[in-house]
């Protein structure tokens, strides 16, 4: 479908464009409401709900399909945490923009402000992978430049035999009391994770081990298979294990819909890897980022 037949095309360049600015503004953190107000609104009046067949014990999953192109359902949806209604989700945008918002809607609401989107996006084309990734990454970013009052850096400069090299990564914040914080986000990991430890053996390498707190920022490691309609989870616990314990330590891992696989390796080693609810952050920030 040709650009601009998508109703959220405008909104997601637009949060594009103000990341590329900055991720702190407020303008930024307003462009991302925009967008996920648009998509709650398109998920809710042009869409319908589509039922999922979990294969993950304890939970369950939703999607949606566009009422006039059925063939095509967005990625899973976790049932207990997506708010449906745009006017609820609006209320909660309203209480967590005035600081009071609760543990639990705010569990709902950032998982449906980083979900909505990314649907809606799908709907219109499957295989686009690169815009919700993007929106996600902007989403965090603008969260944790908040929280540490401070832009991100993308790139560190790492001195090597004497030259410097310039390295590209996910997030790097000095926040405003002078903590240094690694943040990989991804919207989910596979294979590709080592990364996220490697570049903090690197920060750590170059720099001291805990100059910089690796803090990794996670949604999802759920498959939606299109024809059966199955839900899984794809998890590596013991290479995580390994990684965590003989490449470098990652001080958190968030997840905005936690695996069961990975939080059973958090409570069997609790001494070696963190691995929790992502609005568990808010909760432990200061004695974390202390």
């Amino acid at each position: 479908m040709p650009i601009g037949a998508n109703p959220i095309d405008a909104a997601y360049e637009e949060v594009k464009a103000a990341c590329a600015v900055s991720y702190l503004s407020p303008s930024t953190g307003a462009s991302i409401w925009r967008l996920a107000e648009i998509a709650s609104r398109f998920l809710a009046t042009k869409c319908d709900l589509v039922e999922l067949v979990s294969r993950v014990p304890g939970k369950d999953y939703i999607s949606f399909s566009r009422r006039d192109n059925s063939n095509i359902v967005a990625r899973a949806a976790n049932r207990l945490h997506f708010i449906t209604d745009p006017a609820e989700l609006a209320k909660c945008w309203r209480a967590w923009s005035a600081g009071n918002i609760s543990s639990e809607n705010f569990r709902k609401f950032s998982y449906t402000i980083a979900l909505a989107p990314c649907l809606a996006m799908e709907l219109f084309d499957r295989q686009n992978k690169k815009g919700p990734a993007t929106y996600f990454e902007c989403l965090i970013g603008h969260m944790f430049a908040k929280e540490l009052n401070s832009e991100p850096d993308k790139k560190a400069t790492i001195p090597v035999h004497g030259q410097n090299i310039r390295l590209t990564m996910d997030f790097l914040f000095t926040g405003r009391h002078g903590q240094k914080v690694h943040l990989p986000v991804k919207m989910s990991t596979r294979e590709r994770v080592v990364q996220a430890w490697a570049h903090q053996r690197i920060l750590d390498g170059a720099f001291g081990s805990g100059t910089y707190k690796g803090i990794m920022v996670l949604f999802s490691e759920t498959k939606l298979d299109s024809r059966t309609r199955e839900v899984v989870e794809i998890c590596v616990p013991d290479q995580w294990l390994a990684y965590q314990t003989l490449l470098s330590k990652i001080e958190r891992i968030y997840y905005f819909d936690l695996p069961t696989r990975y939080k059973a390796l958090a409570d069997r080693h609790p001494d070696v890897i963190q691995i929790r609810q992502f609005g568990h952050f808010f909760k432990e920030r200061a004695t974390l980022l202390g």
